[in-house]
């Protein structure tokens, strides 16, 4: 079950990809984990990949940071080397999809920040073509990762949720 459910993340992850930099990083979770095997060159000295992928950025219509891993790798640093304690944590519920950290900087989040980041994690999901996706959201200290879990899975237990649409036409992006 748990290596369905990694393929199944990874599968998405595909879906988001949208650089070589991007495919790159996949390749290199699937080497990782064994689904591939690694190719040398026959070469002396060879050099471990650079990755370049870098997570989505957003703005929210309020002026808050919003950060949309693109895949396993990108989920595990955003949650828990990126964001802080009180910064917002955003997944579609029960089914594959990015990690969307809010960073608040001490400060309260707006409604309208709510519902933006959870449009991301609605279209950053496997959920992206339903009328709505169920949204667990919760501060990022309440996210733990389990002992011996594989890249961006995670543990939360006093969550918030909300239903949202997948539309995200109007929220303002930064970069990739």
């Amino acid at each position: 079950k748990d290596e369905l459910e990694h393929l199944d993340s990874i599968s998405t992850a595909l879906d988001i990809a949208v650089s070589e930099d991007d495919l790159i990083q996949l390749k290199e979770e699937l080497i990782q984990f064994g689904y591939i095997k690694r190719h040398y060159s026959g070469k002396k000295g060879n050099k471990k990949v650079r990755i370049n992928s870098k997570p989505f950025h957003y703005i929210s219509s309020d002026g808050f940071h919003m950060y949309v891993g693109k895949n396993n790798f990108q989920n595990e640093e955003l949650t828990f080397k990126f964001a802080t304690g009180n910064d917002w944590w955003f997944h579609a519920k029960g089914i594959p999809g990015s990690h969307v950290i809010v960073k608040s900087e001490g400060q309260e989040l707006p409604d309208r920040t709510f519902e933006e980041a959870g449009r991301l994690a609605a279209y950053y999901s496997k959920g992206r073509d339903a009328e709505k996706v169920e949204i667990d959201y919760v501060q990022k200290k309440q996210v733990k990762k389990p002992a011996g879990a594989k890249p961006g899975f995670v543990v939360y237990y006093t969550n918030y949720s909300l239903m949202i649409d997948s539309d995200i036409s109007g929220i303002e992006k930064l970069s990739d």
